[in-house]
């Protein structure tokens, strides 16, 4: 894959931005291009940290062309980089061979920013004068050839003719062994050829080689295969007899074969067995082909290719299908005892031996953990009548997957249909790959051995029998209702009506003892009748001037507790609206809760009890403990008779659940850089209220209400001052212990556009794109409350907020299309992860 060495003229666009806004002239939302700009050969003579980089060019020759106006993109290693190599005992085509591996010849100048994982051409040539292969992976910060990574603070800086990055290592030109090691990948290849004999053949910086390098995924299923015939789990137990056989099969000696000449050819491997390629697809001694999906990487001594696929000899594959055994017999190798004896009991172990099915197998610890869960049964002995051996069946057939599926199938986020039509999900965003089943309150199931081969499939070791919703009843499985059910009382001192030793001073709801409706086998407040029609009714609980419990406990304290009660509809309610009443003296406050209205459904607890969470400061009482008149709960009909029959219960002051869908507690004050209060917006559109209604802790939120412009980036802004970015220098660079959250309450759903957060230093202007509904498909609605959204510092792309220094905040691109913004939002902060 030879590469042009292209000239292009380098042109600077620089966009200014006109903000409607009160703000200096000067501060634009993108910095002005230095006037004082230099080229790359001048940038290399100015930095102290380059003077062996600057000498080795002019050794070469190479600085008059760095100073041209052809635009490049160089990585210039630091004078550290040279340590042991003598630049005078290289002649200047070897010396300038090595520069030019540091070099892209690009039409506009490549940014750290703009890097993903991939391929590239440097300037470098290898054989017949082609381009040497140039490799970034920034999978885990950016790294080059896998030799080297840019020096802190030092890249992404202009030049009149490209760009230059400051490296910590040299990018020597790579062998075809470099490439391998250098993605990862490869690096189960990688990983063979270390452990094997010809290491130093594929390093051999004077021959030439083409080879067909396989991926992990490909080694991956090689492994379970090789497992599943000899019981090999790790390339350790391969004999390097085997291995040195395996991995020369996919050599090519003497040819640097490029994928335009590859096609309708027999290739001879430096094994002795040969294979053919038609097209894209390599046909070995298996039954299955190989394709070639990577081509062209070329290094000094050669080209790789890559493969999806191990390629096997005659020798290796017959082993192979000589030796497997079927998937009863090797979970009986496993010792998965109980899964066996399961799947005896139900009848299913002739279709385990011989269909083509993957297992996730739970092992005997796993089955262990089910029965501990289960209420009907004990141990596999209980299951003995036809209807309970058709339940395990069911569950038996949900750990089974139609087909094979490796472990390098799954996906993160991805789902797997099996036997018994349900489905479970895949999450493979932490260390360990987790199952999740449809029973979303199980505990998910933890991947232990993945890809155990077998002559009709693969298993995979589970360390939990993964549950289908469906089979909840079945098994006696007791659901814990979370969020989703009551709530348990904090501190009964602050129950002020539960219809026992708290009871209505008088009103329509008596109490009640049902034991098939309590919620904790005490009484309760029942309503069960038909509104008059009369506007507002007497279902009434009422202050007798010793029963308010808690009143003097919350005085003014609104931010530290919230209203709580706990209902359980028997009918559902959808019209109408509660009108809760808290008098004193000085303030008669009113708050009417008909939640039926903010989410357009019926309130349903659909036969279970859920609590209701209210904030104090939307209840309109600024001091609990002055109420000394009515307080309590009314029904307003509006003229129309309603059906009300319900239970309520519990009704009482309580620390906010934060766990249950309400916004997160600020942690540390100090890190909030943003709450229209003391830390305030320095401009912006987004204004400081404080509605009582809305607000979030009674102090001040920032309230945006108004259409954009219709004119991209608007000027949304909060906007730093240099002393009120709370937290950034406790922050730094520790992006990985800190994440971005802010308090959002929507009055109207958002659905378009783009919240852009920007954080500007002068080594990396940082910009973030934020739009939640592209993600979830729907608009943004947080109905009728406020949530927190949390964003990690790691994809925000400013490596060091203690550096920024200029522009950061807040700014909404509408695309040109005039959108409605109306919401509030506070407490925008740091915090620790």
């Amino acid at each position: 894959m030879k590469a042009s060495k292209l000239k292009y003229s380098f042109l600077f666009i620089v966009i200014s931005f006109a903000l409607l806004t009160s703000c200096k002239d000067e501060d634009d939302l993108f910095p002005q291009i230095s006037k004082s700009v230099k080229n790359i050969t001048e940038i290399a003579s100015q930095n102290p940290e380059l003077s062996t980089f600057l000498s080795a060019l002019k050794q070469t020759g190479l600085d008059s062309t760095f100073s041209t106006a052809t635009t490049f993109t160089v990585f210039a290693p630091k004078n550290d980089a040279f340590t042991g190599l003598n630049l005078t005992n290289l002649s200047n085509d070897s010396l300038q061979n090595i520069l030019l591996n540091h070099v892209l010849s690009t039409v506009t100048p490549d940014f750290t920013a703009n890097m993903t994982t991939g391929y590239l051409t440097s300037m470098a040539t290898g054989p017949d004068g082609n381009n040497l292969s140039f490799f970034t992976d920034n999978s885990d910060g950016l790294k080059f050839n896998g030799m080297a990574s840019l020096a802190s603070g030092m890249y992404d800086i202009g030049a009149t003719n490209g760009i230059v990055h400051v490296v910590d290592a040299l990018l020597t030109p790579p062998t075809v062994l470099d490439h391998v090691k250098a993605n990862p990948e490869f690096s189960m290849l990688a990983e063979a050829i270390e452990k094997s004999d010809i290491k130093d053949v594929l390093d051999a910086k004077d021959s030439l080689f083409t080879l067909f390098a396989p991926s992990n995924a490909a080694f991956e299923k090689f492994m379970m295969d090789a497992n599943g015939a000899f019981g090999w789990t790790s390339l350790d137990d391969i004999p390097m007899d085997v291995l040195n056989q395996v991995l020369l099969y996919h050599i090519v000696s003497g040819e640097n074969i490029l994928s335009s000449l590859i096609d309708g050819t027999a290739q001879t491997s430096m094994q002795g067995e040969s294979f053919d390629i038609s097209g894209t697809s390599i046909n070995d001694a298996s039954y299955t082909d190989a394709t070639i999906n990577l081509t062209d990487v070329q290094g000094v001594n050669g080209v790789m290719h890559g493969v999806d696929k191990v390629l096997l000899t005659e020798d290796v594959f017959q082993s192979i299908l000589s030796a497997t055994l079927n998937m009863v017999e090797r979970c009986e190798d496993r010792g998965f005892s109980t899964f066996l004896a399961a799947i005896e009991k139900a009848g299913m172990t002739t279709m385990l031996a011989t269909d083509d099915l993957t297992a996730f197998a739970p092992n005997n610890d796993g089955f262990n953990a089910l029965f501990i869960l289960t209420e009907n049964f004990e141990s596999l002995d209980d299951f003995d009548t036809p209807e309970e051996l058709a339940v395990l069946k069911d569950l038996l057939n949900y750990q089974l997957y139609a087909g094979q599926l490796s472990a390098g199938d799954l996906t993160d986020g991805g789902s797997v249909t099996t036997l018994f039509g349900d489905t479970f999900k895949v999450d493979l965003s932490g260390d360990n790959p987790r199952l999740k089943p449809s029973f979303t309150d199980a505990i998910p199931s933890g991947l232990v051995t993945p890809n155990i081969g077998s002559s009709n499939g693969i298993i995979h070791e589970i360390n939990r029998v993964l549950i289908p919703q469906a089979l909840l009843g079945a098994l006696g499985i007791v659901v814990d209702q979370g969020c989703n059910g009551p709530h348990p009382v904090g501190d009964p001192n602050l129950v002020f009506f539960d219809w026992d030793a708290n009871g209505p001073w008088w009103g329509a709801v008596a109490a009640e003892n049902d034991a098939a409706l309590s919620l904790d086998g005490s009484s309760y407040g029942r309503a069960n009748f038909t509104t008059s029609g009369g506007g507002w009714n007497d279902m009434y609980w009422r202050n007798d001037g010793s029963t308010f419990n808690g009143a003097s406990t919350v005085g003014t304290n609104l931010n530290d507790y919230v209203l709580k009660f706990d209902i359980r509809t028997i009918e559902p309610i959808s019209a109408g609206a509660f009108k809760f009443r808290f008098r004193s003296d000085a303030n008669d406050a009113f708050y009417d809760w008909k939640p039926w209205s903010d989410t357009g459904e019926a309130l349903d607890t659909e036969g279970g009890w859920i609590t209701i969470e209210i904030p104090l400061s939307a209840l309109g009482q600024p001091d609990f403990s002055a109420v000394n008149q009515e307080f309590g709960m009314a029904f307003e009909d509006g003229g129309a008779a309603i059906l009300l029959n319900f239970a309520i219960d519990n009704v009482r002051f309580d620390a906010p659940d934060y766990s249950c869908g309400g916004p997160d507690p600020v942690s540390d004050s100090n890190l909030v850089f943003y709450d229209w209060d003391a830390n305030g917006a320095w401009w912006g559109a987004a204004a400081a209220e404080n509605d009582a209604s809305i607000s979030l802790d009674g102090s001040s939120y920032g309230r945006v209400n108004l259409t954009t412009g219709g004119g991209g980036w608007n000027d949304m802004f909060w906007r730093n001052d240099a002393s009120t970015f709370n937290g950034a220098s406790t922050v730094g660079t520790n992006i990985n212990d800190y994440v971005l959250k802010f308090d959002l309450y929507t009055i109207e759903p958002i659905a378009a556009g783009t919240f852009r957060f920007r954080f500007h230093s002068d080594a990396t202007d940082a910009i973030y794109d934020w739009q939640p509904w592209v993600d979830t498909g729907e608009a943004l609605d947080t109905g009728g409350q406020w949530v927190t959204y949390t964003i990690p510092l790691s994809v925000i792309g400013q490596p060091d907020f203690g550096a920024v220094n200029q522009e950061f905040g807040l700014a909404i691109e509408d695309n040109g299309n005039p959108l409605l913004l109306n919401f509030a939002i506070d407490n925008v902060r740091f915090e620790a992860n």
